[in-house]
């Protein structure tokens, strides 16, 4: 069994890569900017498909798991990329969703 930090690591890791190659894959569709882009991206995505294999997990626990580190990747992406600064709510959702998936995902049985 991996340890929580190496764990919460893959997380991380995977919603780099997860959102990283959508965007890519976003900036090819929506800005029509060359088809390079979009298969960069999808090879990201691949990527972090593979990733995600690393916890372990069943499937539906880790993706579930999983949604709330991409919510809140999300929102620092756009912090960072897209300028777009998180609101209050934005910001109590995502703490709300890292305790929810914290007690789901970390919490012993």
């Amino acid at each position: 069994m991996i340890d929580t930090l190496t764990s919460i690591g893959i997380f991380i890791f995977a919603a780099l890569l997860e959102i990283s190659g959508g965007y890519l894959i976003w900036r090819w569709l929506k800005n029509h900017q060359g088809k390079i882009i979009g298969l960069i991206g999808g090879l990201i995505l691949f990527s972090y498909s593979v990733v995600m294999t690393l916890q372990p997990e069943n499937f539906g626990k880790v993706y579930a798991a999983y949604g709330g580190i991409f919510v809140v990747s999300s929102l620092l992406w756009g912090y960072w990329i897209d300028k777009k600064k998180p609101d209050r709510f934005e910001i109590f959702g995502s703490i709300v969703v890292l305790i929810g998936i914290s007690i789901m995902f970390y919490f012993p049985r």
